[in-house]
């Protein structure tokens, strides 16, 4: 069975994952979060935000996070202030 990458909203930081508790994971790992955070914390990202033009520190545009979900080919960091 082939997983499909979801995208998981903490806050401001967006992940590409397979499930909200390895979504969890991975910004534990990647944010040196704490226990603190907890599963209800993740949520998916909404379509509105999947489908907003993402902007680069710079201004320039960055695509969309759909466009940058449907590219990821594994577990990734796709927004946030990190």
């Amino acid at each position: 069975m082939v997983q499909e990458l979801k995208a998981y909203q903490l806050g401001d930081d967006i992940v590409a994952h397979y499930t909200p508790e390895k979504a969890l994971d991975f910004l534990r790992r990647f944010c040196g979060l704490t226990d603190e955070v907890s599963i209800e914390d993740i949520e998916l990202t909404s379509d509105v935000l999947l489908d907003t033009e993402m902007l680069e520190e710079d201004g320039t545009p960055a695509g969309t996070l759909r466009a940058h979900l449907a590219a990821a080919t594994e577990p990734c960091y796709l927004h946030g202030p990190e």
